[in-house]
């Protein structure tokens, strides 16, 4: 989404006839109108939904991204891009933000295992009450966190997971 500081931030990722009527503004409006028309049981942030190089506040830009689904009561879920962290917070500040708003269902890391990146955790889906399947597990999504940049200097390019991540992952 690249949400930054309003109605000037220029957009990312569109087709130049798309740009004249892009804005965060829109952004917004589009992200309501989608999440009314499709009626989500949960919301998955997946990533890059703030342009933190053009967000003063990241904070905010942030609360910006995310406002749709909460204004809706509805439950969420994300984790970090390469580009969240690149304004006034740091993957980590990012990441604690996120799991500190509404209807969040988003976790920092699991607790009580070392692990590499910010926002690595998963949520069990149980069946739905009234039927065999019901307070059982029928689907398990997880979440990790790829990190930004490569931080190995012969390897250029984004980050990757890690082994640490992988152990828990198993």
């Amino acid at each position: 989404m690249h949400y930054a500081d309003g109605r000037s931030t220029r957009c990312r990722d569109v087709l130049p006839a798309q740009r004249p009527g892009c804005s965060d503004l829109n952004t917004t409006a589009f992200l309501y109108r989608l999440l009314r028309a499709e009626d989500p049981d949960l919301v998955v942030f997946t990533g890059d939904n703030i342009f933190g190089e053009d967000s003063t506040d990241a904070a905010k830009s942030m609360d910006a991204a995310i406002a749709p689904a909460i204004a809706m009561k509805l439950p969420w879920a994300a984790v970090l891009g390469n580009h969240d962290q690149e304004g006034t917070l740091s993957r980590e500040g990012v990441m604690r933000h996120l799991v500190g708003m509404k209807n969040t269902l988003a976790r920092f890391n699991p607790e009580g295992v070392e692990i590499d990146g910010y926002g690595n955790y998963n949520l069990e889906v149980a069946g739905v009450e009234g039927t065999p399947l019901a307070n059982k597990s029928v689907l398990n999504l997880y979440f990790l966190d790829s990190g930004d940049y490569s931080t190995v200097p012969s390897i250029r390019g984004y980050g990757w997971i890690k082994a640490s991540q992988e152990a828990w992952f198993k």
